[in-house]
C-alpha cells in the first residue's frame, strides 16, 4: 500500500507516493533521484545518510519519509547555490577534505547544521 505525500526537497515539493515503511534515504534517493546522500551502515552510526530537516540533522537512513511530509528537507546537493559551491564545500575541496568522498555529502551537512548553530 503506498501512501501519498509532499517532500520538499531543497526548495522543491515532491509529490510522491510512498510506502510507510520507506526510509527518508530511500524516498530522496530512489524516488525522487538525488543521490548525493548514502547509505553507510544503515543503522544513524556513521552520519553517510545525514540530511536537513526543517534545518536540524537527521539520520535518513532511519527516518521515516512519512514524518517529513510537508516539511523542508535539505540534502548536499542543495548546500550549493547553483553551480556555486558555498563556501563550506569549496574548503573541504581545496583542503582535500573529500577522501573517498562517500561520507563527505554527511559531514558537509553535519558541519552546516554545526556553523549554523554555533557560527
Amino acid at each position: 500500500m503506498r501512501v501519498p505525500a509532499v517532500l520538499h526537497v531543497n526548495g522543491t515539493p515532491h509529490e510522491v507516493e510512498l510506502d510507510p515503511h520507506m526510509s527518508l534515504l530511500e524516498a530522496v534517493r530512489d524516488v525522487i533521484g538525488l543521490t548525493g546522500s548514502k547509505e553507510g551502515c544503515d543503522d544513524s552510526e556513521c552520519g553517510a545518510c545525514m540530511m536537513l530537516l526543517d534545518g536540524k540533522p537527521v539520520n535518513s537512513c532511519s527516518y521515516l519519509a512519512m514524518q517529513a511530509d510537508g516539511r523542508e528537507v535539505t540534502t548536499v546537493e542543495g548546500l550549493a547555490k547553483g553551480d556555486e559551491l558555498v563556501p563550506l564545500q569549496r574548503g573541504f575541496l581545496e583542503q582535500g577534505g573529500v577522501q573517498c568522498g562517500f561520507c563527505t555529502p554527511g559531514m558537509l551537512i553535519s558541519a552546516t547544521a554545526l556553523l549554523r548553530a554555533n557560527a
